[in-house]
This record gives structure tokens, sequence and C-alpha cells, in this order.
């Protein structure tokens, strides 16, 4: 087969797309999107909420879709494209595993809209939507928090006593102390959310001047 023969064969087997064709592709990758732009709203844990990467995602979905259309649409100009994305380099670091999974998916859905597959685009999204939504409503069955204890001549005994009723187990992550004065934080496990009548137990322990505890959250504290 000569070189000519081969140029027409991918030319003849592309996909022409119209304005129409266009759009309504573009359009049902936007409602992915919004199912994902609405996913990652309502189970974001985080202290701040980064409207600016969600909206991101829904881009990713259309440009992944915009790509692949451009791809199919000229098979031999589809050769060159695989050489230039190859050089391409993202050095922007992903703190949070959860926002890798979120980008995972949106390239997903917009390889998905792209083909043209809308049943399987709006079944897949809506199924590991829901998944995601109840995955974050439902608790652990433990709790962690990091208790920080400082004071006087702090009665360890006393205080061990007051805290075993209200944890599961509990551990010391550091220890300060001075001529004066000591500091304990201590990592707590317990089953639910803890009460404030625990602080007013520990605070009640002989050399204990103050009492806070900070909830933990997968990997940040919060």
């Amino acid at each position: 087969m000569s070189k000519e023969e081969v140029l027409s064969y991918f030319y003849t087997n592309s996909t022409n797309y119209g304005v129409k064709r266009t759009l309504v592709i573009l359009l049902c990758g936007l409602a992915a999107g919004m199912i994902i732009y609405l996913t990652y709203f309502i189970t974001s844990e985080k202290v701040v909420y980064n409207r600016k990467f969600n909206w991101s995602l829904v881009a990713v979905l259309l440009i992944t879709s915009i790509v692949m259309m451009m791809i199919s649409s000229n098979i031999a100009i589809s050769l060159g494209m695989v050489g230039a994305l190859s050089i391409v380099r993202f050095r922007t670091a992903v703190k949070d595993s959860r926002d890798t999974i979120f980008i995972f998916w949106a390239i997903a859905e917009g390889l998905c809209v792209s083909s043209q597959n809308y049943k399987l685009t709006f079944t897949s999204v809506l199924f590991i939507a829901i998944v995601f939504i109840i995955s974050s409503k439902i608790p652990g069955i433990w709790n962690r928090y990091l208790l920080i204890v400082a004071g006087e001549g702090i009665d360890r005994d006393q205080f061990q006593d007051k805290l075993e009723p209200y944890v599961v187990n509990w551990k010391i992550r550091t220890a300060n102390k001075n001529a004066e004065r000591e500091e304990l934080i201590l990592e707590i496990k317990t089953k639910g959310e803890i009460k404030l009548d625990v602080l007013d137990e520990l605070t009640s322990v002989l050399g204990v001047e103050s009492v806070n505890w900070v909830a933990e959250s997968g990997e940040t504290v919060g």
C-alpha cells in the first residue's frame, strides 16, 4: 500500500462533525460536568471550599471532549496530536487524593461524551455521584481528636482516670515540660463525637489550666 493510499484511507475513515452535532455533544458534556460540580460541592469536607477547582472539573470534561472529537474527526491529524500531547507536563501538585479522583472522573466522562455514548455517560455519572454522596454522609466508626492539655504539676493518674471513660484508646503524641509548666498533646479515639462534658471533667483535674481539642479529618486538621 502506497503512502497516498494510506493517507486516503485515513481521510475517508474519519468522522465529520457539524455545528449541531458538536453543540449536542458539548451540551451533554456540560450537563454531565454540572453533575460532577454539584457532587464535589455537596461532598466537600474542607474548611475552605475551592470553587475555582470545582469549575475546572467542568472545563476538563469539555476540553477532553473537544480533543477526542478533533482526534476522531481526522485520524491523520490525531497522529500528530499524540506526539504534541506527549510533551505536555503538568506540574501542579494535587494535595488531596480525592481531588485526583474527581479529575480522572471528569476525563472519563469527557471520553464517554465524545464517543456519543450518552447512555453510558449519564448512567455512570449519576451512579458515581450517588456513591460519592452516600459515602460522604456515612459517619465513621471512630472519631479522632488531638487533645492539648497545659498546666503546672498535672496529676497524671487523676487525668487518666477522668479521660478513659470517654475514649476508646489514646496515646501521647508530644510532651513538653520546663521548670514551671508542661504541655501534652494526645491523640484520642472516640465512638461518636466528643462531648463538651469531657472538657469540664478534664479541667477539674489538679494542675490542669487549659484543655483544647481539635478534630482530625483525613489528612487535615480542622
